[in-house]
């Protein structure tokens, strides 16, 4: 099945700014914006904190993020949230547990990227909840190759039917 997607920001960053840190202590490692990435078998984003371990790729939906927005009543900087890939037309979490190809690049969608209780230090109250089932996608490099800003086609071998913004539970969660 195909479906078309946009590819709306791509990230990087060396460092970790939430995890591993003392509680609610941010640190200062840059976001770094690209254009096109480059992936390879089972590798993430060159220099990215991820790029060799469990899950080295994070997506996140754009809708999330402006839903985000409209219900704490305040703009969000897209960074802050420390995902890879920003995406708008699919619910990531349907993807867990499948194959699927945006532009050259295949990927396995391995988890749901869960949200860290820094969302509501560094976006504002509210935003650790809001997140909570809709915290984007962790997935490996299956194919590697190119991936650039701009419209796409996601194909899978499932029919995806849910929106981006679905609120979903851990418990329902594949």
């Amino acid at each position: 099945m195909d479906y078309p997607v946009v590819v709306h920001h791509l990230f990087s960053s060396p460092g970790h700014n939430y995890f591993t840190r003392t509680k609610f202590e941010r640190g200062n490692a840059p976001v770094i914006r690209h254009r096109e990435i480059t992936l390879e078998v089972a590798k993430g984003i060159a220099g990215d904190r991820f790029e060799q371990g469990r899950y080295p790729i994070t997506f996140f939906s754009l809708e999330v993020a402006e839903l985000m927005e409209t219900e704490l009543e305040k703009s969000v900087d897209i960074s802050d949230f420390r995902r890879n890939i920003i995406i708008t037309g699919i619910n990531l979490c349907e993807l867990i547990g499948h194959r699927f190809t945006v532009g050259t690049v295949t990927f396995e969608g391995i988890a749901h990227c869960n949200p860290c209780p820094w969302m509501n230090a560094v976006i504002g109250r509210g935003a650790y909840a809001l997140m909570k089932g809709r915290g984007g996608l962790r997935a490996h490099v299956i194919g590697g190759g190119k991936l650039g800003l701009g419209e796409q086609m996601l194909q899978c071998d499932i029919t995806l039917a849910k929106t981006a913004v679905t609120a979903l539970t851990h418990r329902r969660l594949p």
